[in-house]
């Protein structure tokens, strides 16, 4: 395939293609980028992962420090902050902190401001006027089910998918838990529809368990009306299955980061006999000219760092 990169274009509006344009930006520039200096600093206490949300001069942030923050984007005073334990009433998030907190971006939605919880896996809406709970919503009961993924908000609907961290559980006790995509009603947090990227295992250890679905901002396509997501890796096959492999064989090196080597001594550092490549990346969504056409593609990169450019077509 023959693509021309100067010719792409946006496919639709700017965030729901995961495209993280600015559109319309015209006094950030390769030209100007170079005069850019600090006009404030603001103090949370610990770390802030998370891209910060903007809307009508506030700055919205969570830290890992169990926070939700409000500030001037013109000064950085802080308008409110709340305390995700305290204001939930959820239990600390325990795998790498001891409090309640949020890693994602939170995703402004009218008058509410939106927020996936980093374990347990709960997405809550707060009012951006002061913070104050609006509802609650649980997604998956798991108790090391996460949210990690940011916005999309759309026609009054709040898409994620939900993850987890079971695979830092002993072989012995890993894993049950099953990826999936949810979409809320913003006004209530009720769950419109939750689809799973693997079959039923019926809570069982020893069935189908992973696909999580850990990225950033789901896209989607408003005139196909699909979303598009990718998801992360098997944590377990059944055995059956298993048993119908004839042979594998790597084609590649390990990618650069596994998440088993975060815990000490773990039989599953390095990785085999397949790579830990999953997909950390929500899919873009653009317009290509390729030989002449306008194209619709989706693109979604690895973590191995090939990226994939797929087609995008309208599945009956």
């Amino acid at each position: 395939m023959s693509i021309n990169l100067e010719t792409l274009v946006l496919i639709r509006i700017g965030d729901l293609t995961n495209r993280r344009n600015a559109v319309g930006e015209l006094l950030i520039n390769p030209t100007t980028v170079r005069f850019l200096r600090l006009k404030w600093r603001f103090i949370a206490g610990f770390d802030i992962s998370a891209t910060p949300a903007v809307a009508n001069g506030v700055v919205y942030f969570p830290s890992w420090n169990g926070y939700l923050y409000a500030v001037r984007a013109d000064n950085g005073a802080l308008i409110w902050k709340q305390n995700l334990g305290n204001l939930t009433g959820l239990p600390p998030t325990g795998s790498y902190v001891n409090v309640t907190v949020s890693r994602s971006t939170p995703t402004i939605a009218n008058d509410l401001l939106i927020v996936g919880i980093y374990g347990p896996a709960v997405v809550i809406a707060v009012k951006r006027l002061n913070g104050q709970l609006v509802w609650l919503s649980q997604l998956d009961p798991r108790p090391l089910a996460v949210i990690t993924t940011s916005r999309t908000f759309y026609l009054g609907a709040f898409y994620v998918g939900v993850s987890s961290l079971e695979e830092l559980l002993p072989r012995e006790q890993c894993c049950m838990f099953r990826g999936s995509m949810v979409k809320l009603d913003v006004r209530n947090g009720v769950i419109l529809w939750q689809t799973y990227t693997i079959p039923d295992n019926g809570g069982k250890l020893g069935g189908y368990s992973g696909r999580a679905i850990w990225e950033s901002s789901p896209a989607i396509d408003i005139i196909r009306q699909l979303v598009y997501v990718r998801t992360g890796n098997l944590y377990i096959v059944p055995p059956d299955v298993l048993e119908c492999q004839r042979w594998s064989t790597r084609l590649s090196g390990y990618d650069i980061f596994n998440f088993e080597c975060l815990t000490p001594n773990n039989t599953d550092c390095p990785p085999g006999p397949n790579a830990d490549a999953d997909f950390g990346e929500a899919p873009m969504l653009l317009t290509i000219v390729n030989n002449g056409r306008f194209r619709d593609v989706a693109v979604a990169v690895q973590k191995s760092g090939f990226a994939w450019l797929l087609i995008a077509i309208m599945v009956a």
